[in-house]
C-alpha cells in the first residue's frame, strides 16, 4: 500500500468524525429552553387573568344597563296620564293622583335606606284602557287609574316589585352592593335646584328628576384592587373584587300634566 493510499484513507476517516455537545453547551439550551417555557406560561396566565378581569367588568356595565333600562322607562313614563271626556270636554284624566290624595297628585316617592331599612324608589303612571300599559315586571295593573312600580334591593339583588296581579319581587341584576336614590327639586322661591334623599324631601309634588347610584361588584375575588369610593363617597375597602358605580339622573317628563 503505497503512502498516497493511506494518506486518503486517513483522511477520510478524518472527515467522518463526529462530535458531541459539550456540557457548557448543553448547559445553556436547557437555561434558554426554560426561558421561553417560562415566558409562555406567564404569557398564558396573564391572558386568562386579563381576559377574566374584561369579561367580569362587562359584566357590570351590562348588568348596570339593565337596571338602568328598567327603572329609566317607568320613571320616563311617570306622571303620564289618560285624556278623558267629560260633559263635552276633553281634559286629563282628573282620577289619577298617583301616591298622592285628593288633588294632590305624586309622581315618584321613595324611602331613605338605613342600615335596618331598603332604599325604596316607587314610580307611578296612569293606565290606558284598551292599550297595553304595564309596570316593571310587563303586567297591566290591577290598580284604578294607576300603574306603580317598585324598585329596591334585597338579598344583594335589585329587585322589582309592580301593581299587576303576580306578587313579591323580580330579579333584575346580581351582585348590587349598594342602591341609592337623589330626588331632584326646584325651590320656587330662588329658582334653585338641589336634590333630596327621601326623608329630606320638601314636597313630593315637585320633583322634576330622580338620580340613581348603584354599586356593583364583581363574582370573582382574585384581583389585586385597591379601595374604593362608593355612591356617597364612603370608603370601600378592596377585598379583590372588581367594583364598579354607576350613577345616572332621569327626568320627569310629564311633571304638571
Amino acid at each position: 500500500m503505497n503512502a498516497n493510499h493511506m494518506q486518503g484513507m486517513s483522511n477520510s476517516g478524518i472527515g467522518h468524525r463526529q462530535h458531541g455537545l459539550s456540557m457548557l453547551e448543553l448547559l445553556i439550551g436547557i437555561t434558554i429552553g426554560l426561558m421561553v417555557s417560562v415566558a409562555a406560561v406567564g404569557s398564558l396566565v396573564y391572558s386568562r387573568v386579563s381576559a377574566t378581569t374584561v369579561g367580569d367588568s362587562s359584566r357590570l356595565y351590562q348588568d348596570a344597563a339593565v337596571a338602568f333600562r328598567a327603572i329609566g322607562y317607568q320613571i320616563r313614563q311617570g306622571g303620564a296620564r289618560r285624556l278623558v271626556s267629560t260633559g263635552g270636554n276633553v281634559e286629563f284624566n282628573p282620577s289619577y293622583v298617583g301616591f298622592g290624595s285628593g288633588s294632590s297628585t305624586v309622581v315618584v316617592t321613595g324611602v331613605n335606606g338605613t342600615s335596618t331599612i331598603t332604599e325604596t324608589l316607587r314610580i307611578s303612571f296612569d293606565t290606558t284602557p284598551g292599550f297595553v300599559v304595564t309596570d316593571c315586571l310587563g303586567q297591566t295593573s290591577t290598580l284604578a287609574n294607576n300603574v306603580s312600580s317598585t324598585f329596591s334591593v334585597s338579598a344583594g339583588a335589585l329587585t322589582c316589585g309592580g301593581s299587576g296581579s303576580t306578587t313579591g319581587q323580580w330579579q333584575l341584576i346580581q351582585g348590587v352592593e349598594d342602591f341609592q336614590v337623589w330626588y331632584g327639586r326646584r325651590d320656587p322661591a330662588n329658582d334653585s335646584f338641589r336634590y333630596f334623599t327621601a326623608d329630606a324631601v320638601p314636597l313630593w309634588e315637585e320633583v322634576e328628576s330622580v338620580m340613581v347610584c348603584l354599586r356593583l361588584a364583581g363574582e370573582l375575588s382574585n384581583y389585586p384592587t385597591a379601595a374604593s369610593t362608593g355612591c356617597s363617597g364612603e370608603a370601600v375597602p378592596g377585598d379583590g373584587r372588581i367594583r364598579r358605580v354607576f350613577r345616572r339622573v332621569f327626568n320627569i317628563r310629564n311633571l304638571g300634566i
